[in-house]
């Protein structure tokens, strides 16, 4: 278990140590925050926050609804909305938005899933060497394992995917990956010589 009132010390010392009232008052804030997490029983929640980010889990997601009418129908029933948190409609992200100013609530479109999926591709695990015939076999393994594989790359038709555990709503999925991004030349061209009687 994370130590928070070591935690804690450090960011008190060092605190007191910083000559910058901006500093002092981001590590104050960064107090706060543990003191909040440790004051609302939030402290599991977070240590299985850090894990997931740890093993390269997608991002965050509070809840998942099939369609936008039942994530909208969830939305009004919120007496206060988690501003800036994130949902998934089916295996699109969207974010709350929401103004207590305003009196008004909207779920707004997330390129996150395709973001992580681009950077899973580039830097993420190696292959595992599982293969599946179709989608259909690959998700009956993916949901007969007792412990949810978190980011596995397997071969579904020849084609690479990412089974992937959203831990928060427990979610398991399959995500197809897109091709990895080229590295960038280092090499510059070299300017084109055409001779003395080039026009």
């Amino acid at each position: 278990m994370m130590d928070y009132f070591d935690k804690l010390q450090v960011l008190g010392v060092h605190g007191e140590e910083s000559q910058s009232a901006k500093e002092k008052e981001a590590f104050h804030f960064a107090m706060d925050a543990i003191h909040f997490i440790m004051a609302t029983g939030q402290a599991h929640d977070f240590e299985d926050y850090i894990q997931s980010m740890k093993a390269h889990a997608p991002p965050l997601a509070i809840a998942r609804f099939a369609t936008r009418a039942e994530a909208e129908e969830w939305l009004k029933a919120q007496k206060r909305p988690p501003d800036s948190a994130c949902i998934l409609i089916g295996d699109q992200y969207f974010t709350v938005l929401h103004s207590s100013a305003k009196g008004w609530s909207h779920l707004g479109p997330l390129d996150s899933l395709e973001y992580y999926l681009a950077d899973m591709a580039n830097d993420g695990p190696k292959p595992s060497g599982l293969s599946f015939e179709s989608k259909a076999k690959a998700e009956a393994w993916l949901h007969q394992q007792p412990t949810p594989p978190q980011q596995v790359v397997v071969m579904i038709a020849g084609a690479p995917f990412l089974a992937a555990y959203h831990h928060r709503i427990d979610y398991r999925v399959l995500y197809p990956l897109p091709p990895p991004t080229p590295p960038a030349s280092d090499v510059l061209e070299a300017p084109r010589d055409d001779g003395p009687d080039a026009g």
